[in-house]
């Protein structure tokens, strides 16, 4: 943490005529303030092993609770300021979003599997109540979070969570009226027209992702407080249109690499039918698992970059991430080696390793200093009543 150095008295006196804003001490400069990570595998490994016991034996009811002693451990070894994070959350919420989460998941992909006209009835269906349970969410996971033992806090409606999503209800209501292929009765030729009909409800997904995206992350942004102190976010629409734009030119590239590749196996090895199935088995898999590690590092630092490096806090506090693409797409692709070789057992390690770069990513600054904000917010509150608010109890966020 940084210095505090106190000046020295003056002995000669200020002259007469002195303007009181020349006797007025100087604002404290701005301090950066970098995030830590100080959580450490072995510790972890005790709560995961213990998390992942209960969770098999009680049928997955369990995972709730693992989930709130995960996001203690997580939040309890995030530090900024000399000050770590705490997390407050009652489990039967996360139960209940986790619940209603299944129940609709498991009647769509059932229905899904029938016709997919029933399973987009279903989804309409359900669609309304999306943006209801989305503010919820968020305001059980802002009120049950604090720094410096004072609480966060979010406040939207139900009309605020319509204009993030909307687009998503367009998904289900193109396959009510559009023409789909019926698993149950698939037809002998596929005409260039059910063709398109089929793939238009993937494509509509695909144009609007980024707006939901940007939409999403504003809703829990602008409408998101620490405190009284308000955050608000500046970035646009546009900035995740182009992340995701160059993430599809990634998977392009990658399809065409593992089209050629497979062609070249086959090719080669056309003589040797033993070899080439074997050598597909394993180059194919590996190149799709840098593939996606890619495109999936790309799309997750640019896009925090792009929420961080636009989010203040009250006017005061800024926010810095500098997130980079190929290191995050390397401890992805170790991770997942990693993981796969301990068959499981390394993945304590992997979500240590991954927080700890994500953290030593991340500064803040703020003027006059983190303290003295924290503190003149915690004073306002005092002083004002913190406005706790109804107690919202449903958790979405798996």
């Amino acid at each position: 943490m940084h210095d505090i150095a106190a000046a020295a008295p003056s002995t000669q006196a200020a002259p007469p005529n002195a303007s009181s804003a020349d006797a007025a001490p100087a604002p404290a400069p701005p301090s950066a303030e970098p995030f830590h990570f100080t959580g450490k595998a072995g510790e972890y490994f005790g709560i995961w092993i213990v998390n992942l016991f209960l969770t098999i034996v009680t049928l997955g009811i369990y995972s709730a609770w693992a989930k709130v002693r995960k996001k203690r451990y997580f939040y309890g070894n995030t530090w900024v300021a000399g000050a770590n994070f705490d997390f407050h959350g009652n489990p039967v919420a996360i139960l209940k979003g986790r619940l209603l989460a299944f129940a609709a998941f498991a009647a769509y992909t059932l229905a899904g599997h029938y016709s997919p006209k029933v399973a987009a009835l279903i989804a309409l269906a359900i669609m309304p109540a999306v943006p209801w349970l989305l503010v919820r969410s968020f305001a059980f996971n802002a009120l049950n979070s604090s720094y410096r033992n004072l609480r966060f806090h979010f406040r939207a409606g139900y009309a605020d969570g319509l204009r993030a999503i909307w687009p998503l209800f367009l998904v289900p209501a193109l396959v009510l009226v559009l023409p789909q292929i019926e698993p149950q009765a698939p037809p002998k030729e596929i005409s260039a027209g059910l063709f398109v009909a089929a793939l238009l409800p993937a494509i509509v997904l695909a144009v609007f992702y980024p707006y939901v995206v940007s939409r999403t992350n504003r809703l829990r942004i602008d409408h998101g407080r620490y405190g009284s102190a308000p955050f608000a976010n500046s970035a646009r629409t546009i900035q995740f249109y182009g992340i995701y734009a160059i993430a599809a030119i990634l998977i392009f590239g990658a399809g065409l690499a593992m089209s050629v590749l497979a062609g070249v196996i086959f090719g080669f090895f056309a003589k040797s039918m033993e070899t080439a199935p074997v050598l597909a088995l394993w180059l194919l898999p590996a190149v799709y698992l840098v593939a996606f590690a890619v495109v999936f590092a790309f799309t997750r630092s640019r896009v925090a970059n792009v929420v961080f490096n636009h989010t203040r806090l009250a006017g005061r506090v800024r926010f810095t991430s500098k997130l980079r693409a190929r290191a995050l797409a390397r401890i992805y692709i170790t991770n997942a080696l990693a993981i796969v070789a301990s068959v499981g057992l390394l993945i304590p390690w992997a979500a240590i390793r991954t927080a700890r770069y994500r953290a030593d990513c991340l500064w803040l600054e703020c003027s006059g200093g983190l303290e003295a904000f924290a503190a003149d917010v915690a004073s306002h509150v005092s002083a004002t009543g913190e406005e706790m608010g109804d107690m919202f109890d449903v958790d979405l966020s798996l």
